[in-house]
């Protein structure tokens, strides 16, 4: 079941798209030690070798080496697991299952043949049940809006003095706004705004009376032009007529760059995640350009941003690696957010603050799902973790969304996966995106606790 995969793989690592150690940042932008190893792309042909070769030791040899750069990817862990069944090394395979089940993953395990001598065990069962029931739906949602016919939907904001609600895309460049969440109009586009291309992301600067939009160029973009590749900007327009009100140009530097996340600050500072090349732009009030605050090369692909209610802390999500920190002031300093075992970071899109928690939209695992993290008093870590929704039938790669005071009001659904490279729709008509909204401020929690986690453990009759 493991081939399609590993064949996959080689071919992106022949194509060298294999996220890795990707090029250095600007020498502008300060590197702050957040080091992580490299030789993904070499473990990772070594694992595929030995698969296709029936090395099973080799495979998980170099699986293992994987999974200690990338400890939260979801399919190393399940690889690991029917590695470690083949071998009939029990222990580390039901280790695996377990750490995957306190962090809510979701798996059936009872697809994989290469589990059949693990299932004479009791804690098979009891790990198997836990994690298929975890890839039920939880949590409730309401639908606010529904996008009918708006081809690749990317971003949300809302204006709190209005309740307008704002949606960017990505295919026509667009920017659409409701007031009644059933009528949509158009608020700006490139027929109005030649500097608009693709909407990656949007914000409203309520203090300046503007809508922050963060846009450039993707082939997906029905007005893609190859020279303009590379060119992206924020752009501030006006929040009552749309009109532009200032352009802000990243200043080309031969690399590829594509403003996506934004979040500003009480000051009317921006700050801007670059979704190519993984560095965080910060741009001035009085500034003309953007310029690289943050960045490291062994970052992959920095997705949500965030800032704290003081100001003074970054949080970004880097889809592979995690929560990071970073000094708003000096990005000289920046951590690793510490997190418990219990929660995998993987697969974060969507990053947004709340009353001294972070929310986080993530679609990388299953199951896609909407958490809440509370931080500590220093907001360098995480000491509560708890599901707000998750696994709900409406899902479809839920992305990004806007807070609106305990209220994350969220897009449901991606079109990135139903369109080809040029924005063409495959297999037919593209799906409806719903902009859902859950409440933030009351959640269960449904973590499996180390005592609950013991107790299988004895009932199973192991150690």
């Amino acid at each position: 079941m493991l081939s399609v995969y590993v064949r996959s793989l080689l071919v992106a690592i022949a194509l060298g798209v294999v996220p890795l150690a990707l090029a250095d940042v600007s020498e502008s932008a300060t590197e702050a030690p957040v080091a992580q190893p490299s030789g993904m792309a070499h473990y990772m042909r070594q694992a595929a070798e030995a698969y296709e070769s029936g090395d099973v030791s080799g495979w998980v040899r170099y699986t293992e080496r994987l999974h200690a750069l990338r400890p939260h990817n979801q399919d190393l862990m399940r690889h690991l697991v029917l590695g470690y069944a083949q071998l009939s090394q029990f222990t580390p395979a039901f280790n695996m299952m377990l750490q995957m089940q306190q962090q809510g993953l979701a798996e059936n395990w009872d697809q994989f043949d290469e589990l059949e001598s693990m299932r004479e065990h009791r804690l098979y069962e009891h790990l198997s049940n836990l994690m298929r029931e975890a890839g039920r739906p939880f949590g409730r949602v309401d639908e606010v809006a529904v996008l009918e016919g708006v081809s690749m939907p990317e971003a949300l904001a809302i204006d709190p003095a209005t309740d307008r609600l704002f949606v960017g895309t990505v295919r026509e460049g667009q920017i659409l706004v409701t007031e009644d969440r059933q009528t949509w109009t158009v608020f700006a586009d490139p027929t109005t705004h030649e500097d608009l291309k693709a909407v990656m992301s949007l914000a409203v600067d309520p203090a300046r009376n503007q809508l922050i939009v963060a846009t450039g160029v993707v082939t997906q973009f029905r007005r893609y032009r190859a020279e303009d590749v590379g060119r992206t900007a924020i752009l501030r327009l006006d929040l009552e007529s749309g009109e532009l009100v200032s352009r802000h140009a990243v200043i080309p530097d031969r690399r590829a760059r594509l403003l996506g996340a934004l979040t500003v600050a009480s000051d009317g500072t921006i700050f801007a995640a670059d979704a190519l090349t993984p560095t965080i732009f910060r741009l001035g009030v009085d500034e003309q350009h953007p310029q690289p605050f943050f960045g490291h090369g062994n970052l992959t692909s920095l997705r949500g941003l965030a800032i704290s209610d003081d100001d003074t802390r970054l949080y970004v999500a880097d889809y592979d690696l995690g929560i990071f920190v970073i000094d708003a002031r000096d990005a000289a300093q920046a951590w690793k957010l510490a997190v418990p075992e219990t929660l995998n970071e993987t697969g974060i899109d969507g990053l947004y603050q709340w009353n001294n928690h972070l929310v986080v939209i993530q679609n990388g695992i299953s199951p896609q799902r909407v958490m809440r993290l509370q931080l500590g008093d220093d907001g360098l870590g995480v000491i509560n973790v708890a599901p707000v929704v998750a696994a709900l039938e409406q899902f479809d790669t839920p992305t990004f969304g806007v807070m609106a005071d305990s209220s994350l009001l969220f897009l449901s659904g991606s079109h990135w996966n139903h369109v080809d490279a040029g924005g063409r729709t495959i297999g037919g008509r593209l799906p409806a995106v719903s902009i859902l909204s859950t409440d933030v401020d009351s959640p269960e929690v449904m973590i499996v606790g180390r005592e609950m986690l013991e107790q299988i453990r004895r009932q199973s009759g192991r150690d």
